[in-house]
């Protein structure tokens, strides 16, 4: 039967599970401070930037609400990502092709927020300039001043390779509905963004 949504009162598809006030906590492994919400941008601690482990003591009950969690945050991490290729080189075609990514990005993460009711607005997407320990970036050492454009463009690749062989193992472990076909459609997304990239890698040349 379908449910309304507690916040906007809207009512939701019988297949769809609303996240509204859904919370999440998280304590640093570095200073232990607790951060709530349901997504933290990069995994990273606001106090001190240390990497963050999920307390489950008080997880949502529903598991397909772990695996939209999940699925956002990775949609914000590479949107925030993205922005900051977009800022690191000094071409201005590279730089609005990454700024076209990381909106792109944005627009999957808004898509799945207005889907499933979380009421994040947009300080999810707000960066906080530390580095990237979130497991999706943390090899992904694109800030060298000497570094090749080229050098950005294979890192962005790097990580959408990761991105959707994480989507792809994933699948198989969930149960047939909305939030299969979720992981699924974001693992076509991946493909194509692969495709984009390394099409513009291949006509790109020069250096930071």
């Amino acid at each position: 039967m379908p449910s309304q949504c507690p916040k906007c009162h809207e009512v939701l598809d019988e297949d769809y599970v609303c996240c509204a006030g859904v919370e999440f906590q998280w304590r640093c492994k570095d200073c232990c401070k607790r951060s709530r919400g349901f997504a933290i941008p990069f995994g990273q601690c606001e106090l001190c930037g240390g990497s963050l482990e999920k307390i489950c003591e008080e997880s949502p009950s529903d598991a397909r609400i772990a695996i939209l969690q999940e699925a956002f945050q990775i949609e914000v991490g590479s949107s925030l990502f993205y922005q900051r290729l977009a800022e690191a080189v000094d071409d201005p075609e590279s730089a609005d092709f990454f700024e076209e990514m990381a909106e792109m990005e944005r627009e999957h993460a808004s898509e799945l927020s207005k889907k499933y009711h979380l009421h994040l607005g947009d300080r999810v997407f707000q960066d906080t300039g530390r580095p990237l320990p979130y497991p999706f970036f943390e090899d992904l050492c694109f800030f060298n001043e000497s570094g090749e454009i080229r050098r950005l463009f294979d890192c962005a690749i790097r990580l959408e390779k990761k991105t959707l062989t994480f989507f792809e193992n994933k699948v198989p472990l969930i149960p047939e509905g909305r939030e299969r076909e979720l992981y699924q459609e974001l693992a076509a997304e991946e493909r194509e963004h692969i495709v984009l990239l390394e099409s513009r890698r291949d006509r790109t040349g020069g250096v930071l």
